[in-house]
């Protein structure tokens, strides 16, 4: 199952609205894809899904059930898309977002863990940094749900002898990611 959501990110001078929507796979916990745009339409909507869709297909992975809230992007010609391609849509209540907890919850790890820390100063600055972030988030930060694993798992390092812990600084120095470098 995919589940989907927007929220709302402001530009550093507040003179711009930008609206992320995300693609997150409730099994593994992956974000997917993001886009950004400050007019989202539904027309929009379905060829960011599309592109989602094919890098999907790509790596070999299907799926059958896409869980959104009522947003209007999210309306009838959206739901005619996903059943014309195979997927069923479920929408959520209204003013239920509970009912999408892993989108929600997502988007509050992105509010604390990288958005507190950062001001984008438009639309192009947001998307470099967000996609650095998405990429630490899918392939480095653990995840409790996970057993403490990475939505895109990767195997335990052991020290080799007489090697030298080395930190990659991630987002400016904001996390790191850490490996072993050979001393010879």
């Amino acid at each position: 199952m995919i589940v989907s959501d927007t929220f709302i990110v402001y530009s550093s001078n507040f003179k711009q609205i930008f609206r992320v929507v995300f693609f997150l796979h409730l099994g593994s916990r992956q974000i997917l894809h993001f886009d950004i745009h400050t007019n989202p339409t539904t027309k929009w909507m379905r060829k960011v899904l599309k592109f989602a869709i094919r890098k999907q297909k790509q790596a070999g992975k299907k799926f059958h059930y896409f869980l959104s809230d009522n947003d209007s992007v999210f309306g009838k010609r959206f739901t005619k898309y996903l059943i014309r391609i195979g997927i069923k849509h479920k929408k959520i209540s209204f003013h239920s977002p509970w009912q999408n907890c892993y989108a929600e919850r997502w988007i509050k790890t992105c509010r604390n863990e990288f958005l507190d820390f950062f001001i984008p100063l438009n639309q192009y600055h947001l998307e470099k940094k967000l996609n650095e972030f998405i990429h630490f988030y899918n392939n480095h930060r653990t995840h409790l749900a996970l057993n403490k694993d990475s939505p895109v798992p990767s195997p335990v390092l052991k020290p080799p002898p007489g090697a030298k812990l080395l930190a990659t600084p991630v987002l400016g120095g904001l996390y790191h990611i850490y490996s072993y470098k050979k001393v010879a």
